[in-house]
């Protein structure tokens, strides 16, 4: 029987100024802020591939008179008739949308009895609304708002609010507070700038899989999905903004493996929209039962969608090609799921918004081929493998908490080490996970705990999802509270250190 991990196993970090910055053979390694920089450290000749980035509170926009290029301002501005849009926009949208842009227009454009007529419909229509859907569109702040759903520690006022690696190449996308996506490229010092005017409140991104310049954004206003032009001295970029009624604010986008299916969801609707982004087209699906969705997430194979509820429901659906969509529902004992990802092998990891909580894993793998009688050891029922409750660290007049609610949870596309991130904690743990057969979670260890320098909280992390160059590497990146985005890297075995010093030499020059 698997034994339940405790963050009592976990070995603490020096306590002095240095941040850990390495685990390199079961071994952390430290490092103060003036030699991060310093070829020679052992940790350095991981992290050559991965861009550098800092973010710092000066470097945000508060104004639209920032120095970056919009993708709109490169164009010149089409002025059609008033009556040519309005038959554009019932082709996309539909006759509410034509009826709200008829409301919002000036009555000499459209003439004043039709303004009239348009903005008592509107007001019927959103008197309708009100009294189907009984939810409001959700604060940014407060008690039930959209802090208490996405995966950021202190989302409101952090400086660097998400950030992804993109599934194929080593290019890291970065939301900071002022709502403005700076893109960072391997080997490409051009750092694109995304603003839009709908990107407010951006919760989480998504780059698409099998294509290189594709980011899906979750915003109050709905989803956008960006093609970026990377290297240009200026951003050619461009944006197209999907959204549906009720469906605000989109609060998590995530997208199939293969590329052709992105998922939106929001705390204020009940259903998921799927969505064709080549037609710009939206398909509901909903469930009543559990109120609005937190988040969702794909498995590897992209045969399973796990989707969690602002309740104590999640479910899992089956979204394999033979079949039609059909889901698994499931409920926690208390609270409501906060996290939850997928590894190798449709082994599924959750946890509630409980104080302290546990980390369940859930196996979905089916063996067809074992015609033995079912066992109780080999139903299909969530396991307890990580308790979260709080434990001190102690050294001289000196503590450290480490455990309690959940923020964020990360697991390695090998499915060897996952990262915890908590809301009251300075550190991440860290824990190495071993998969066994049918999915099943055989062994967890505890690895390290990572903290930054003096004063640092953790706000949001991401694994570099690239392992099949070296799978000996695995890189976590973690953003925190002072604006530094550090790479984490993980080495189970070091190959033989390089001894050509002039390499080193040569990248010391200016």
């Amino acid at each position: 029987m698997l034994k339940i991990l405790s963050l009592r196993d976990f070995v603490a970090p020096s306590f002095d100024e240095q941040a850990t910055v390495a685990f390199i053979e079961n071994n952390l390694h430290y490092c103060d802020y003036q030699n991060l920089q310093d070829e020679l450290q052992p940790f350095s000749r991981y992290l050559r591939k991965y861009p550098e980035v800092s973010i710092a509170s000066d470097t945000l926009a508060t104004r639209e008179t920032s120095r970056t290029v919009c993708a709109g301002d490169l164009f010149l501005p089409v002025h059609d008739s008033i009556f040519k849009k309005l038959a554009s926009i019932w082709r996309e949208k539909g006759l509410a949308e034509v009826i709200s842009l008829i409301a919002s227009a000036q009555p000499e454009e459209v003439t004043t009895a039709l303004h009239w007529i348009a903005t008592r419909l509107k007001w019927a229509l959103d008197l309708m609304d009100k009294e189907i859907y009984q939810r409001e569109i959700l604060p940014t702040s407060g008690s039930g708002s959209v802090v208490e759903v996405v995966h950021t520690r202190d989302w409101e006022t952090s400086l660097i609010r998400c950030l992804a690696w993109h599934p194929h190449c080593a290019r890291l996308a970065v939301v900071t507070r002022d709502d403005r996506i700076r893109i960072f490229s391997e080997g490409i010092r051009v750092v694109p700038i995304l603003r839009h005017s709908a990107q407010k409140s951006v919760c989480c991104i998504s780059w698409r899989p099998l294509a290189g310049k594709e980011l899906a954004v979750a915003c109050h206003a709905g989803v956008l999905v960006w093609t970026i032009e990377v290297g240009a001295s200026s951003s050619l970029s461009h944006a197209v903004l999907l959204k549906q009624r009720h469906h605000v604010p989109v609060t998590n986008v995530t997208w199939h493996p293969q590329g052709d299916l992105l998922v939106s969801c929001s705390p204020a609707d009940t259903s998921m929209i799927i969505w064709d982004t080549s037609r710009k087209e939206g398909v509901p699906l909903r469930r009543v039962e559990g109120g609005g969705l937190r988040f969702t997430r794909w498995s590897s194979c992209g045969s399973r969608l796990f989707s969690a509820t602002c309740r104590n429901i999640f479910r899992v659906w089956n979204s394999g090609v033979a079949t039609s969509w059909q889901a698994d529902k499931w409920t926690v004992p208390n609270g409501c799921v906060a996290v939850a990802c997928f590894g190798p092998n449709l082994t599924l990891l959750f946890a509630s918004n409980e104080d302290p909580g546990i980390i369940f894993s859930l196996p979905l793998q089916e063996n067809i081929f074992d015609v033995k009688k079912p066992s109780l050891d080999d139903a299909k029922m969530a396991v307890p493998v990580i308790d979260l409750t709080e434990v001190n660290f102690a050294s001289n007049d000196h503590y450290v908490t480490v455990g309690g609610r959940i923020v964020a949870m990360e697991w390695d596309p090998s499915g060897r080490y996952l990262a915890i991130l908590f809301q009251e904690s300075p550190w991440i743990a860290l824990i190495n996970t071993k998969i066994g057969n049918l999915s099943r979670i055989v062994d967890v260890k505890p690895s390290c705990l990572i903290k930054g320098f003096w004063g640092e909280l953790p706000t949001c992390m991401n694994f570099y999802q690239e392992c099949q160059n070296d799978s000996n590497v695995v890189c976590l990146t973690i953003a925190w509270s002072s604006g530094r985005i550090q790479h984490f890297p993980i080495v189970e075995k070091e190959n033989v250190p390089i001894t050509d010093t002039s390499i080193y030499s040569s990248i010391h020059l200016p």
